[in-house]
């Protein structure tokens, strides 16, 4: 036991876990601000993970047959915003409910890219056998130097570092632009925003499509940053893990970075768990019983702000 309680405390002292836990947070922060917008204008983007799915897949497919890993990303930002735009269709177009609209881009994730790996590469699970690249890592100067601190924050990947200043961009977008007071107007109340000329279905196809976007970025960091190819199933739910995010965050873009960081600080305790003799299959799950306690701290949290508003007009 004296081993056990050593070897935890070696991992939280490592400064390479805390450098792992900036890494993996990335592509959540990206999805989790994704969800975020898309709630905000009380769209629920449940197809965040096929989004990202698609994202991944199509940013190696173009960065292998074009030879430049910026042609990549500019191709998985196109995929996420697509997927984004397919989203509003259906939900806003066609009426078809939101939430099924999101089942079935999710499943569409999972057997088209599945589908497509075969096709392109004659291989059923990896798409190793292609040249696809990997978007470069950023030593900022000075910082690289201070020790320990330098170790952790420098030496990232670009769209690590992106993910972060993406958390102030969103929110100037969400609370000082036009933009992002329609978009908060219609998700609170849709007949008010139309009756002061607000277009309901045009701000929420817009919210849809950068939600698409950040989706379009993360998918892109876990087969251009994280990994340098797309392997089936890739995103291992980190598509569901966002929406917890976002609930628990309340669809901040602070709460979100801040919920992201909390789940990216399991994932990388499930990597490096593995040093404690805990059983794998235990490790695994890890991030997965984090979001369960968050989502039912929320819920509980939820159901106090209920109780107190009632106790309130009573």
């Amino acid at each position: 036991m004296t081993g056990f309680w050593e070897n935890l405390a070696g991992i939280f002292t490592n400064a390479n876990f805390y450098f792992a836990v900036i890494r993996v947070t990335a592509p959540i922060l990206f999805a989790t601000l994704g969800c975020a917008i898309a709630e905000k204008a009380g769209s629920t983007n449940m197809g965040m993970e096929g989004i990202m799915l698609v994202s991944a897949f199509t940013g190696v497919i173009a960065s292998a047959f074009s030879g430049s890993v910026w042609v990549g990303l500019i191709a998985a930002l196109i995929a996420g915003v697509l997927m984004g735009l397919v989203v509003a269709y259906f939900a806003l177009k066609l009426k078809v409910d939101i939430i099924l609209v999101g089942i079935a881009v999710n499943l569409i994730g999972t057997g088209l890219t599945g589908f497509l790996i075969y096709v392109f590469t004659g291989d059923r699970s990896t798409t190793t056998s292609l040249q696809s690249g990997m978007l470069p890592q950023l030593n900022i100067p000075g910082l690289q130097d201070i020790p320990v601190l330098g170790s952790i924050l420098s030496g990232h990947n670009i769209l690590t570092y992106l993910s972060y200043i993406m958390v102030a961009i969103m929110a100037f977008l969400m609370y000082k632009t036009c933009l992002g007071l329609r978009i908060r107007a219609v998700g609170e109340n849709p007949d008010a925003a139309a009756s002061v000329g607000v277009g309901v279905n045009k701000t929420k196809t817009i919210a849809l499509a950068i939600s698409g976007l950040m989706g379009g970025f993360a998918g892109a960091f876990m087969s251009m940053a994280y990994l340098s190819y797309f392997a089936k199933g890739i995103t291992a739910g980190r598509g569901y893990i966002a929406l917890a995010a976002c609930a628990m965050g309340s669809a901040n873009p602070l709460g979100s970075m801040l919920t992201s960081i909390l789940f990216g600080f399991f994932y990388a305790l499930s990597t490096y768990a593995r040093t404690l003799n805990i059983p794998d299959q235990l490790v695994t799950t890890l991030p997965y019983l984090a979001t369960l306690v968050g989502l039912v701290i929320y819920s509980i949290k939820v159901r106090q702000n209920e109780l107190k508003k009632l106790n309130t007009k009573e």
